[in-house]
């Protein structure tokens, strides 16, 4: 049985790329940014282990054209796609499957992704989708689902595998109820380097100083704390589940003597914590591995990591710490369940920054509560983080509604929504009717990403070299010029429809379907 994990190239009119694996929430692209979906990944890998034919099948990463890709999936005529998708991109999706069983009737075409699982019936209904996991452990589920189909010529009526809905032969379909993950995450083997293509993703990547760099498989999925209301790892179909230090471990030493890695990134919703943290950390010191000249780096949480846990990741030669700078209002916070106040910010920040650490914040704007005292204090705080040495790097994105999180939810109910076009989902644009014109969230997009330039700022950087780290002296002189590309990229992308005349409350931004 040949299995291939597909991800097509998506793109828009304006000739950008969907980013749509291993992305919490999908954007398009114009400089190119790869990213391995280390789930789907493990996933290979494990089916491969157990004797089955796989295709790694990333036509972003393989820069393929989208006929290209679909051509050479046709030629391989492989017995099952798996596709993973989101919100913005589901109409694609449902038009390539319905296509794709036209050209290959026989193939399974499996949908995996949130948007997917959260609304099963909906692609169903919507495509000629086979399908669809209900759950965010592809691996797990594949690893019993592919052998059972194998050996069963009934199993559209026969499988009763938790966390599936199967099309029957009548076109019907049905629901083998909710799935739960009992197994230890450490049953799901690391990622297969060779086998996923690993340096396709090796140097095309913002949160790399070094190359190449590469994603450690994940130790939490999905997330540990699990209820931003905004984020896709929140809801009762999401099952927390850790892996151990030492197995994590293990990898990282594999990466770096046998794949010569210069920068290992964890893109777990959220990293240890505590005592694990510190395993974690004096494990690479102890192997020796904070010596060999690698970076590493992790997403975390404000209020997460006390000063003791962070002095450790510093010495084990921790670099990028991506941060979720949400708001800096108290009120928005609370609202979307953070876990964290404002007070919690500059503190933790000052930590990261004194054991020598580059600090990323990813700050988002756009709440339909969000008012113009809101929005100043998030504006100032970042500045003065920036301006003040204490964050490195920074991202601002649109608060959009997806995956019928919490926050879609109440999107929904609440009657704020401007469109339900899920093409308008792509985070290119506020669809939400807010306080303020949408101009006014756009032009606050401008001034956070303007401090990139700004003089304090870049007399900040050069006054970092003066602590002899050559992390500082990469960051300036090696990193600076791709870091100011992604900027105008995403500058471009969250502030193109206000400078169209993006509407005021109430109103339907300008709308461009991508």
């Amino acid at each position: 049985m040949k299995i291939a994990i597909s991800y097509p190239p998506i793109v828009n009119e304006r000739g950008q790329v969907a980013m749509v694996s291993q992305n919490r929430n999908v954007q398009y692209f114009k400089e190119p940014t790869y990213l391995l979906p280390v789930i789907h990944a493990q996933a290979a890998t494990w089916l491969r282990d157990m004797g089955y034919e796989v295709l790694w099948d990333d036509g972003n990463s393989q820069l393929k054209t989208f006929d290209r890709w679909y051509g050479d999936l046709l030629a391989a005529a492989p017995d099952m796609v798996v596709f993973e998708s989101t919100t913005p991109v589901m109409k694609f999706y449902w038009k390539l499957v319905d296509r794709l069983k036209g050209d290959l009737p026989k193939t399974v075409v499996v949908m995996t992704g949130f948007h997917s699982m959260r609304r099963p019936a909906e692609t169903m209904e919507q495509s000629r989708t086979d399908i669809v996991l209900r759950s965010n452990h592809v691996d797990f589920t594949l690893r019993r689902l592919v052998p059972y189909i194998d050996e069963h010529d009934d199993w559209r009526q026969s499988c009763e595998l938790e966390g599936l809905w199967i099309r029957r032969e009548d076109d019907t379909f049905r629901d083998t109820g909710n799935f739960k993950q009992v197994e230890p995450l450490d049953l799901s083997p690391d990622v297969d380097r060779d086998l996923v293509q690993w340096k396709n993703y090796a140097y095309e990547n913002g949160n790399f100083l070094q190359t190449p760099g590469t994603y450690a498989t994940s130790v939490i999925r999905d997330c540990m704390f699990g209820k931003c209301t905004f984020c896709r790892y929140n809801g009762p179909d999401l099952t927390f589940s850790i892996r151990s230090v030492e197995k994590s471990l293990d990898e990282y030493q594999r990466l770096i003597e046998d794949y010569k890695v210069k920068e290992i990134f964890d893109d777990s919703g959220v990293w240890y914590r505590g005592k694990q943290a510190r395993q974690f950390a004096r494990g690479i010191i102890d192997r020796g591995l904070h010596k060999k000249g690698v970076y590493f780096g992790l997403n975390t949480r404000f209020a997460y990591l006390d000063e003791e846990t962070i002095a450790l990741m510093g010495k084990a030669n921790f670099r990028f710490i991506l941060v979720g700078l949400e708001a800096a209002d108290e009120y928005t916070l609370r609202r979307l369940n953070k876990g964290y106040l404002p007070r919690h910010i500059i503190p933790n920040l000052e930590w990261y920054t004194r054991y020598g650490m580059h600090p990323h914040l990813t700050i988002m704007i756009g709440y339909f509560w969000q008012t113009r005292e809101m929005l100043d204090q998030t504006v100032n705080m970042v500045r003065e983080a920036m301006f003040k040495g204490l964050a490195r790097t920074l991202q601002v994105t649109i608060c959009t509604p997806i995956d019928y999180t919490p926050y879609h939810a109440e999107c929904i109910d609440q009657g704020v929504l401007l469109t339900d076009d899920y093409d308008d989902f792509d985070m290119s644009k506020i669809i939400v009717s807010t306080p303020l014109p949408h101009e006014e969230y756009y032009r606050a997009v401008r001034e956070m990403y303007g401090v990139a330039l700004h003089p304090l700022f870049l007399a900040r950087q050069v006054r970092f070299l003066a602590s002899g780290r050559r992390r500082d002296w990469q960051f300036l002189f090696t990193y600076g010029w791709r870091a100011l590309r992604r900027v105008r990229q995403h500058i471009y992308n969250l502030t193109r429809a206000g400078t169209s005349g993006g509407d005021g409350p109430g109103g339907c931004g300008q709308s461009t379907t991508d």
